[in-house]
């Protein structure tokens, strides 16, 4: 027996000719809670709130744009190579975690070409609630109905409209609902780095957030339906998260503490 049985809309609210989307509204919780957590950390630090709001306006432009370019040229470039005006269309699917990061971390080192703040300050009071605003964010995927993983008969399995299952699933009702799964996971992660935010620095904080994100995206595209470019027998998701590995190891490396003897 299934837990749960209802098809979504991914229109919340209607009024005349715009529609409101679930996908916009948990991207902007997810902004505005990233946006409470970074205030606080930058509280305890004695930083101007200015500073920060300054700071997020740089971020969430960058971290958008890096997002949907990202998904265009690497995901999607088969669909939005015929549909150019739609990369301007960020209510819709197609948002890449990899391009807002690095959109985000490009957004982050312009603003600071004026500012002069400390790096690796910043980066320990952004990273805990990046990880935290992705977990909230994952929760558009269920309105969209999109990643999905594999046909299931756990009770926890999600209904999928036919019209969005892959071809060769037309007939399977219930799927892995992967985006679940990474929320539960970018939540720990999130708890990990909110606990050790006064111990560790911004390198290292960051470095644990790719490691960390980058073992679960690993997992959960062994069960991810969507479709992906495939690189000697891996996907891009794959090879995207392996690669977030390998630098979350070097920052590691470089960033942690040295100890010398007299």
């Amino acid at each position: 027996m299934f837990l749960h049985t209802y098809l979504p809309s991914s229109v919340f609210f209607t009024l005349g000719p715009l529609s409101f989307h679930w996908y916009g509204l948990l991207m902007s919780v997810a902004i505005v809670v990233g946006y409470l957590l970074v205030r606080k950390s930058a509280a305890r630090q004695g930083k101007s709130p200015l500073v920060i709001d300054s700071l997020v306006v740089w971020l969430v432009v960058g971290g958008l744009i890096g997002a949907r370019l990202f998904d265009a040229f690497f995901y999607e470039w088969w669909y939005f190579k015929n549909n150019p005006l739609e990369i301007f269309a960020f209510w819709q699917p197609g948002l890449s975690w990899h391009g807002a990061l690095l959109g985000g971390l490009v957004a982050l080192w312009w603003w600071n070409k004026r500012r002069r703040e400390s790096i690796i300050n910043i980066l320990g009071m952004l990273v805990p609630a990046l990880a935290l605003g992705q977990a909230l964010g994952r929760f558009g995927n269920y309105f969209n109905q999109e990643l999905y993983g594999l046909p299931t008969n756990l009770p926890w399995g999600i209904p999928i409209s036919p019209e969005l299952r892959p071809l060769e699933y037309l007939t399977s009702p219930y799927f892995q609902p992967v985006f679940l799964y990474e929320f539960a996971g970018l939540v720990l992660i999130f708890i990990f780095l909110w606990h050790r935010r006064h111990q560790a620095s911004g390198g290292q904080q960051l470095a644990g957030y790719l490691i960390l994100t980058g073992l679960l995206r690993f997992a959960m595209e062994w069960l991810r339906l969507d479709s992906q470019p495939i690189l000697l027998g891996l996907r891009m998701g794959m090879w995207l998260a392996l690669l977030s590995i390998v630098v979350g190891l070097y920052l590691w490396f470089i960033s942690r503490p040295r100890f010398s003897s007299a």
